[in-house]
């Protein structure tokens, strides 16, 4: 890369990782460290900007806006669900007591929130609407 120092591979083995297409396609190829293509004498931000447009790295605002939906649904997945402790399918505590039941016909097993043990007279005295 041209302006980082000591940037220049000289060790023959670490060529041999990249084989031997992308080695004759890269050999002696001085690029700008900024922008990755070809080195260049001026200043490097207006080129920075062609590349980017050129290649297609536009910001899409609505696919970054799902994408900030799709991150703030797993935190609340993560924040209201626990796995049930006997078949594991995410359960969601939606308000209520602490007795839960899996919602999946083929265990339906009964289990406390809090301790995640299978509900029992302890759950109920000590912690049902904690």
């Amino acid at each position: 890369t041209a302006g980082c120092p000591d940037s220049l591979i000289r060790e023959v083995h670490h060529f041999r990782i990249l084989g031997e297409e992308q080695v004759s396609k890269n050999l002696k190829f001085v690029f700008c460290r900024e922008c990755k293509e070809e080195y260049h004498e001026e200043e490097c931000s207006s080129f920075l900007i062609n590349s980017f447009s050129l290649q297609g790295y536009v910001v899409d605002e609505n696919a970054a806006m799902q994408a900030r939906w799709e991150e703030a649904s797993k935190e609340t997945i993560k924040k209201t669900t626990k796995p049930c402790p006997n078949c594991h399918i995410p359960v969601e505590k939606n308000g209520g007591c602490m007795h839960m039941k899996c919602p999946r016909p083929q265990c339906r097993f009964e289990w406390c929130w809090n301790c995640g043990l299978e509900w029992n007279r302890t759950c109920m005295g000590n912690h049902w609407f904690d």
